[in-house]
């Protein structure tokens, strides 16, 4: 999801690419689910249904995201930006991105912090029961 986002700023940013514009070029260089989500988001923007961004986001998310194995706090990360993309202008957009951006890498943080903390508690249950199948046997 990252690397997405990532890709969608660099669109926006670099290119100057309209959004509708940018979706689609990011569609392009991810992987699936989230390559079948920003398809499926620009054809739909493409369409000019009359619905705004955040509902065509919200209704592909959740369409998509359910093929994904994102956390529900991660999923509402990604649906809130949804609600922040499609107005103003291209600085609001890369702004709102980069806001995106950096809550992920809190949670990355926050997760690799947590997985050394479980990865210590493992080892040391390891070590503690090949203690106790060795006094068990003695």
């Amino acid at each position: 999801m990252r690397q997405s986002l990532l890709m969608l700023h660099g669109e926006i940013r670099y290119t100057g690419a309209e959004l509708p514009e940018a979706i689609s070029e990011t569609a392009g260089r991810c992987g699936k689910p989230f390559s079948d989500f920003y398809e499926t988001l620009s054809e739909q923007m493409r369409q000019m249904t009359g619905q705004t961004l955040k509902i065509l986001w919200q209704e592909c998310a959740v369409q998509y995201l359910k093929q994904t194995c994102l956390t529900k706090e991660d999923q509402k990360i990604f649906l809130d930006l949804g609600n922040q993309m499609g107005y103003l202008d291209s600085q609001m957009q890369l702004s709102a991105l980069e806001g995106c951006m950096a809550l992920l890498e809190d949670r990355m943080t926050c997760l690799e912090k947590s997985l050394a903390q479980k990865q210590k508690l493992s080892m040391t249950l390891g070590i503690l029961s090949g203690f106790f199948v060795m006094v068990l046997l003695i």
